[in-house]
C-alpha cells in the first residue's frame, strides 16, 4: 500500500500516483486539508489514466468513496466505526487502523475487512513518539484473521522479517511521496516484498 501524504497539489500528486501505479497494490488516498472536491478531481484524473478503482481505498471518507464509485474505506481510530459502516453500507469493504492488539481483535470481531497497525518503527511523521515495535504485531497476526498490514518507518530491508512474523503487507507513505524519485523508491519496496513471498514459498 502507498499512503498519500497530503503535502502535494492535486496534479503533482496524480502524476506520482499514475507513475507508481505498476509498483502498487493499493493506494490509501489520505488528504486530510482537501475537499471533497478535490478527492473527487484526483480520483477522476488517476481513474482516467487507467487507474484501477480497486486499487483505491478513500481515508475516512466514506461520502467520497460513495459519490466515486470506490469500494474500499480506511477508518481512522477516531473515525465511523467498522459496524456502522458496514451497516449502512454493506457494499463497502472497510479496514480499521489500529494502535493495540485490543483494538485490533475489537476491530475484526466488528467485521473489517483488514487492518492497518502502526507505528511499528521510528518515523518522522510520527516524530517523539515511540515507534510499537514488532512483539505486539506479532501477537495481533496470530490472533486476528483478517488481513494484517503494518505502517510507520517501513524500509525495504523490513519486509522480509514482517513477512516472516505473519504480516500480510505493508503501507509506506513519506519514503515514496517525499522521495526525489518515488518510481524507484516504490519498485524497490515492490521488489523486496516479491522476494519475500519467494522466499517464504521456497
Amino acid at each position: 500500500m502507498a499512503v498519500t501524504n497530503d503535502r502535494l497539489k492535486v496534479d503533482h500528486l496524480t502524476k506520482i500516483m499514475i507513475n507508481i501505479d505498476p509498483f502498487v497494490d493499493y493506494f490509501i488516498i489520505r488528504e486530510r486539508t482537501k475537499t471533497a472536491n478535490d478527492y473527487i478531481e484526483l480520483i477522476a484524473a488517476l481513474t482516467e489514466e487507467k487507474v484501477s478503482k480497486d486499487k483505491l481505498i478513500v481515508n475516512d471518507r466514506v461520502d467520497v468513496a460513495l459519490v466515486s464509485n470506490i469500494q474500499r474505506v480506511q477508518l481512522p481510530g477516531h473515525g465511523l466505526a467498522v459496524s456502522q459502516v458496514k451497516d449502512h453500507f454493506p457494499q463497502l469493504l472497510a479496514g480499521r487502523s489500529v494502535h493495540s492488539a485490543i483494538e485490533a481483535e475489537h476491530a475484526s470481531y466488528a467485521g473489517a475487512d483488514w487492518l492497518l497497525y502502526g507505528h511499528v518503527f521510528e518515523t518522522n511523521c510520527k516524530s517523539g513518539l515511540e515507534p510499537r515495535g514488532l512483539s505486539e504485531l506479532q501477537e495481533i497476526s496470530k490472533k486476528v484473521m483478517v488481513d494484517l498490514y503494518a505502517i510507520g518507518g517501513i524500509k525495504p530491508e523490513h519486509i522480509d522479517m514482517l513477512h516472516h512474523i505473519g504480516v500480510n503487507g505493508i503501507a509506506v507513505m513519506s519514503t515514496i511521496f517525499e522521495s526525489d524519485d518515488p518510481v524507484s523508491a516504490a519498485k524497490e519496496y515492490y521488489e523486496a516484498c516479491q522476494q519475500a513471498i519467494c522466499l517464504s514459498k521456497g
